[in-house]
């Protein structure tokens, strides 16, 4: 079937095709929105609880355990749901042979996971982690079984059950976590929630996908989905690659405490742009898929979309690096004080990784994909060669070389999207230029809160709340119409009209 029209002009087809992309874009982002303060109201309160009664050798397991999630999803996916969403044209046959894929690739995961674990426990030197693999293996299934209903739900932007699955996800994680804890097994609190967080996800998408076309798989359709989806797929490998590498090497070179840390730093940077991209990133694929043909109008999407990114990132993300000591003695306590320093590194380059979360989508959308693979190949070589370089200087020089490499392969990922678009990287630093005036005026004042703490002798939540006021006023200040209008526009009543990050989208 054909579910997306050419371009003709300006016809009235098209023109009512790109009225309904930007209203189902506008409750895509809606609908994200509401279920990313639940996750994240449940994820905050319960990772205060754990981080207080867990150890940061605990946490290095889990962090562990997360990478092999990562590549288990990898081998899971394979590409074929990026494949399934940018596809023009998708026929039954395109469906079911997805589905045969997915299942097979499924079975390789667990067989992978069950029969790799003893081998990868004794690499780390963490024999934990055999169990909790092992763990992984039954909700890794349910996952490869749900890949083609979750793209089936994102092509068509359907992410309310999308939303949905993350939030009972979340809770079946921290449900599983506290009791374990409670049951006084806290050695199984993160992987058992881990398990749970999968497999209910899996099902809950299972259910919401609806049925997939039932039929044997052809060889014709497997080609037409191979084509695009290896080049995904290698793009993701060495993109997974070099985004988990780090903490491998950490937790094998520096230990798992100095893991711990590193991860906690980590973590809490990439905190807001994580959640803008599960609100708002995730929706660019399909919606710039549906602009495929339209280079002009996808340049000025993508524009817009890093300039709404950089007034949320950047003021935010410096703010919470200056104010890093404060911020994780006082939420995770004393014991994680040590993150503060390599908090304070990697952001300079996290500050420019939040800025980037689109570009994929670009490169899917242009058919592009092997871009992917020429960004993070590059990534992963100066990942490997700046911890093996830097481990001797211990867990700050590491911190400060991963942030200089950020900073590299930020600045060329944007140089290939702005290439692909047609565009200039002066067009790209003209629109996140008040995102960055944003950001310093937020420094100084987080600066001043600081200072006023110090004199004034507070501790505690006081001492957070008058470092933080200042940054929080001044970004109201600034940016209290375009709040209010998105805030109004998002939850008012009816379907009619987009969204105001919508409309400026197009």
């Amino acid at each position: 079937m054909n579910d997306r029209v050419p371009v003709t002009g300006d016809s009235r087809e098209h023109a009512e095709r790109n009225r309904w992309l930007w209203n189902a874009f506008a409750r895509s982002v809606r609908d994200n929105m509401v279920a990313e303060f639940v996750v994240q109201a449940l994820r905050v309160g319960g990772m205060v609880v754990l981080a207080r009664a867990l150890s940061p050798h605990d946490f290095g397991l889990f962090k562990v355990l997360v990478v092999v999630s990562t590549f288990a999803m990898l081998i899971n996916e394979a590409g074929i749901p990026d494949a399934l969403i940018q596809r023009r044209d998708l026929s039954p046959a395109h469906h079911s042979t997805a589905l045969w894929m997915s299942l097979a690739l499924a079975l390789l995961t667990c067989g992978l996971l069950y029969g790799g674990a003893p081998a990868l426990a004794h690499l780390m030197k963490m024999p934990e982690l055999r169990q909790g693999m092992r763990l992984l293996c039954i909700p890794f299934l349910l996952e490869g079984a749900a890949v083609t209903a979750n793209a089936r739900l994102r092509r068509d932007l359907r992410f309310t059950a999308l939303a949905a699955a993350d939030v009972f996800a979340e809770f079946a994680f921290l449900g599983v976590a506290l009791v374990l804890l409670w049951d006084r097994l806290p050695a199984w609190s993160l992987a058992g929630g881990l398990a749970a967080r999968f497999a209910v996800h899996a099902i809950t998408v299972l259910f919401a996908g609806g049925r997939t076309p039932l039929g044997l798989p052809t060889a014709a359709a497997a080609r037409d989905l191979g084509r695009f989806a290896t080049k995904v797929l290698g793009g993701r490998t060495v993109d997974a690659l070099s985004s988990n590498v780090d903490f491998l090497l950490i937790g094998r070179l520096l230990g798992s405490s100095a893991l711990g840390f590193y991860s906690m730093a980590w973590d809490l940077l990439r905190f807001v742009p994580d959640r803008v991209f599960r609100i708002a990133g995730r929706v660019t694929l399909p919606t710039f898929c549906h602009l495929q043909d339209q280079t002009d109008q996808l340049a000025r999407a993508y524009l817009n979309f890093c300039s709404y990114l950089s007034r949320i990132i950047l003021p935010i993300v410096l703010c919470a690096a200056i104010a890093a000591p404060e911020l994780i003695t006082i939420i995770y306590g004393p014991k994680w004080r040590p993150a503060a320093v390599p908090m304070q590194l990697l952001a300079c380059g996290l500050l420019l990784v939040g800025l980037r979360l689109a570009i994929g989508s670009v490169y899917y959308a242009k058919n592009h994909p092997e871009f992917d693979f020429y960004v993070h190949s590059t990534r992963l070589v100066l990942v490997v060669v700046t911890i093996f370089g830097l481990a001797h200087t211990g867990l700050i020089g590491v911190s400060m070389g991963r942030s200089a490499v950020e900073v590299v392969m930020s600045i060329a990922g944007q140089w290939l999207a702005c290439l692909v678009l047609g565009i200039g990287l002066t067009d790209l630093v003209v629109a996140i230029l008040p995102g960055a005036g944003l950001a310093l005026m937020c420094a100084l004042a987080v600066t001043a809160g600081k200072i006023t703490a110090s004199a004034l002798g507070t501790s505690g939540v006081a001492t957070l709340l008058l470092i933080m006021m200042p940054p929080a006023i001044v970004y109201c200040w600034r940016e209290s119409s375009t709040a209010m209008r998105m805030f109004a526009d998002t939850f008012g009543r009816g379907e009619g009209a987009p969204i105001t990050v919508a409309q400026e989208l197009q």
